[in-house]
C-alpha cells in the first residue's frame, strides 16, 4: 500500500506541473518532461531518506512525468484559445476555438475541449485490452497498418483539397499544401540557436506561424475587436450530445491511430480525424481535435507495453526509465497497472481545473482592448520565439504566418496548412526522402 500512496503524490504533483507549465507558450510537455527528468538525482536522495525502496523511484518520476503529461493535454487549449500561440498538438483547434473567441464565447471553447479530452480519456482506458488483442497476441495487426499509411494519408490529401466549396479554393488548397510541404521540408532540417538552453524544436515557430501569428496579424490588420466574454456553461441539445459522442469516438480512434503508426503526429491524427468526422459545426470541431490529443496520450503510453514501441517524446523518456515489460497476458503487467494510476488522477483533475482557468481568464478578457491585446500577444509570441528558437526562429516564424496568411485572404480552409507536416512524412512513406 505505501508505494501506491507514493505513486498517487507524485502523481498530485505531475499534474500541478502539467497544469502550469502548459500554460505557458512555447513550453512543450517534452520539454517539461526533460526538466523533471534532470532533477532526477533530488528524488533519488529523497526515496533514499525516505526509506523508499530503490526499484520504485523510476516508477514514480514515470508517474510523475505521465500525469504531466495528460494534464497538458486538457490545459494546452487555454494559451491556444487567448493568446494564439498553438503547440502542435492543438494548432488546428485553434481555429474554431479563436472564432467562438470573436463571438465572446472563448470561455465555451474551453469546457468543449475539456469534455472532448475527457470522454476521450474514458474511452481509451475502456479501449486497452480490445487494443492490446488487435494489435499484439491473437491477432498482430501492428505490421499491416504501417503499410497502409501512404495511401491513407494521400486519401487525407485528397480529401482535404475535394471537400473545399469552390474551384478556386481548391487551386488555393492545392497551392497552400505545396508551398507549406516546402515550407515544412525546409525549415524542419534547421538548425536553432536558442538563447535559453532548452530542448526545442523547429515545430514551435512554425505552427505558431501558420496559425497563431497570421491570426494575430489578420485580427489587427482587420482592426478586430471581441465582445466581453460569456461565462455561462455552455449548454448542448440533445442532438449534440449525440454528434458530441460521434465527435469523441472519431476522434479517439484517430489518437488511439496516432500512437501506433510511426511518424504519424497528434497533428496529423486531428486531419484523419476531422476527414472521418465529416462537416460540423465549431463545438464538435474542438470536441473531435481534442479527444484525438488526449487519446494519443494515454495510448501512447499503453503502447510501450503492447507494442513495445515509443511514439512521442513522453514515451521515450518513460520507456528508458522503466524499461516496460510486454504485455503478454490478458491483464496488464504490474507497471503498466500503476502508470493508470496518473492518467486517472490527472483527468479527474484536470476537467474541472481547465474549466475554473477558462472561466477566470475569460472573465478578465472584455476589460481591455482586444487590439491592445493582439499587441500584446504579437510581442509575446516574438519574445518565446526569439527565447526559444533564436533569430532562425524569428525567421521561420514570419515566414510561416505569410503562408498562413494565404488562405485567410484568398478564401480556403487553414487546414491546407498543414502541409508543412502531411507531405513530408508522405514522401518518407514513399521513399523519396
Amino acid at each position: 500500500m505505501i508505494e501506491i500512496l507514493y505513486i498517487f503524490i507524485f502523481s498530485l504533483l505531475g499534474f500541478l506541473i502539467g497544469l502550469i507549465i502548459s500554460l505557458v507558450p512555447g513550453m512543450h510537455i517534452n520539454t517539461t518532461s526533460l526538466l523533471l527528468l534532470s532533477i532526477q538525482t533530488m528524488f533519488w536522495s529523497l526515496s533514499e531518506y525516505l526509506g523508499i525502496e530503490p526499484i520504485l523511484v523510476p516508477l514514480m518520476i514515470s508517474s510523475m512525468i505521465v500525469s504531466a503529461y495528460i494534464a497538458s493535454t486538457f490545459s494546452n487549449i487555454i494559451p491556444a484559445t487567448f493568446l494564439g500561440a498553438p503547440e502542435e498538438d492543438v494548432a488546428l483547434t485553434l481555429l474554431p476555438a479563436h472564432s467562438l473567441l470573436l463571438k465572446g464565447r472563448g470561455y465555451e471553447a474551453i469546457v468543449l475541449s475539456a469534455i472532448g479530452s475527457f470522454g476521450s480519456a474514458v474511452l481509451t482506458l475502456s479501449l486497452l485490452v480490445p487494443i492490446k488483442f488487435l494489435l499484439a497476441d491473437p491477432l498482430n495487426l501492428y505490421q499491416d497498418l504501417k503499410s497502409l499509411m501512404p495511401w491513407i494519408l494521400i486519401a487525407v490529401i485528397a480529401i482535404m483539397v475535394l471537400t473545399e466549396k469552390t474551384k478556386k479554393a481548391m487551386v488555393i488548397s492545392v497551392a497552400v499544401l505545396i508551398l507549406s510541404g516546402v515550407y515544412g521540408m525546409v525549415v524542419l532540417k534547421l538548425p536553432l540557436n536558442p538563447l535559453i538552453d532548452f530542448p526545442s524544436t523547429p515545430l514551435f515557430p512554425a505552427l505558431a506561424g501558420l496559425f497563431g501569428f497570421s491570426t494575430l496579424i489578420s485580427s489587427f490588420i482587420s482592426r478586430t475587436e471581441i465582445k466581453s466574454q460569456a461565462v455561462i456553461e455552455p449548454e448542448l441539445t440533445e442532438s449534440e450530445k449525440k454528434s458530441s459522442i460521434i465527435s469523441t469516438i472519431t476522434g479517439t480512434l484517430s489518437g488511439i491511430f496516432v500512437s501506433i503508426v510511426p511518424g504519424i503526429t497528434t497533428a496529423i491524427g486531428t486531419i484523419i480525424a476531422l476527414v472521418f468526422r465529416g462537416r460540423t459545426d465549431e463545438k464538435q470541431t474542438i470536441i473531435t481535435l481534442s479527444s484525438v490529443n488526449t487519446s494519443a496520450a494515454i495510448a501512447t503510453i499503453a503502447n510501450l507495453f503492447i507494442i513495445q514501441k515509443a511514439r512521442s517524446g513522453v514515451a521515450v523518456i518513460v520507456n528508458n526509465l522503466i524499461r516496460p515489460d510486454r504485455w503478454s497476458n490478458i491483464l496488464p503487467p504490474y507497471s503498466l497497472v500503476y502508470l493508470l494510476i496518473p492518467i486517472v488522477i490527472s483527468t479527474s483533475l484536470s476537467f474541472p481545473l481547465t474549466c475554473y482557468l477558462g472561466k477566470t481568464i475569460a472573465k478578465r478578457m472584455g476589460r481591455t482592448s482586444y487590439q491592445s491585446m493582439i499587441k500584446i500577444s504579437i510581442i509575446f509570441i516574438l519574445l518565446l520565439v526569439l527565447a526559444f528558437s533564436g533569430t532562425i526562429g524569428i525567421v521561420i516564424l514570419l515566414v510561416g504566418a505569410s503562408i498562413g496568411l494565404l488562405p485567410i485572404f484568398l478564401g480556403a480552409r487553414r487546414s491546407s496548412c498543414m502541409g508543412i507536416l502531411l507531405i513530408p512524412l508522405l514522401l518518407h512513406f514513399l521513399g523519396i526522402s
